[in-house]
């Protein structure tokens, strides 16, 4: 016959393989896990929390600082009096001062002098193709405060205010669009257009504006055979142009050198009737030659009246 086990063995075997495998974890966590130092907030959105689960991360400036905790529902004495309590669990030494190395977040007065600053909780898009949402929490000052939990007396853990993500603003605008309308006018257009398209007046001006195109097309081969021509015409009165207008620069240069020559014998001309010897001389032989014309005058008086006189001689 085998022999029975003994139940106080198997109890010590089983007691140490449940010792060795908590030694191993708490060997690799570094011992994290019994010096871990969290606590639990509830943050009250408006919207829907649709892709936020349980285990979803809540990060300050993309750090992992926690994680979701719970989610609730809790409904009102009114149907419209809603709200989807979020519970989150902060891991402190995760968010510390560097002043003092110990955590911002441990007590109630801390809390609230963070949120007197501006701290705020608000949903973001983890991952555009799956939807799931995490926890924003930042500094926002210019936002406002908003609590659900007016009382801080009552039961429960204490509340961050939190702010519409993007995604609900959006919704928000959107709530606003009058999308019948747009439809309308969006339908109306389509109609336009399609009245428009299929209109006898748009194929005739379509043909319309083909012919002229065709007679655009005609006139510009027929000016492109009549440019060379005249280009060639251009060119040549061109040619006779420089050409005269050389010829017309020689002309003004003999002419400047003429009238250069006429200066200076009129300056000679200036000269010689500036000395008076010279008027003098000049005035006497005015006044010779003006007796000998005198002289021819009286000549030719006598011989005309005694034209004998020049056989006979003066009596």
């Amino acid at each position: 016959m085998s022999k029975q086990a003994n139940p106080t063995l198997i109890g010590l075997f089983v007691a140490g393989a449940i010792g060795l495998i908590v030694a191993g974890i708490l060997i690799i966590s570094g011992g994290q896990l019994l010096l871990t130092d969290k606590t639990n907030y509830v943050l009250y959105f408006e919207g829907s929390v649709k892709g936020l689960n349980i285990g979803s991360p809540v990060r300050f400036r993309g750090v992992n600082i926690g994680t979701v905790a719970d989610i609730q529902l809790v409904v009102g004495k009114q149907e419209s009096d809603i709200h989807i309590p979020v519970t989150i669990e902060i891991d402190n030494t995760k968010f510390i001062s560097s002043q003092t190395g110990k955590p911002l977040m441990n007590d109630n007065d801390s809390i609230d002098g963070l949120i007197e600053s501006g701290l705020r909780a608000q949903l973001q898009l983890q991952s555009l193709l799956t939807g799931q949402l995490f926890i924003q929490i930042d500094f926002l000052p210019n936002t406002p405060l908003n609590l659900v939990k007016r009382d801080k007396s009552r039961w429960g853990p204490q509340e961050i205010p939190t702010i519409p993500s993007p995604i609900e603003k959006i919704g928000k605008l959107l709530e606003d669009v009058p999308f019948d309308k747009v439809k309308e006018h969006v339908l109306a257009s389509i109609e336009g257009v399609a009245r428009l398209v299929n209109s006898e007046d748009l194929h005739q001006s379509i043909a319309a504006l083909h012919a002229a195109l065709q007679d655009v097309s005609q006139l510009a081969k027929s000016l492109d055979q009549q440019v060379e021509p005249v280009a060639s015409n251009v060119n040549l009165t061109l040619a006779e142009t420089r050409k005269a207008l050389q010829q017309a620069g020689t002309t003004l240069a003999g002419i400047n050198s003429t009238l250069q020559q006429a200066d200076t014998t009129l300056q000679s001309a200036d000269a010689l009737f500036n000395d008076e010897q010279v008027l003098t001389a000049l005035d006497n032989a005015l006044n010779e030659i003006s007796a000998a014309a005198y002289a021819i005058r009286m000549l030719a008086e006598a011989i005309n009246n005694q034209p004998e006189s020049l056989i006979r001689g003066r009596r």
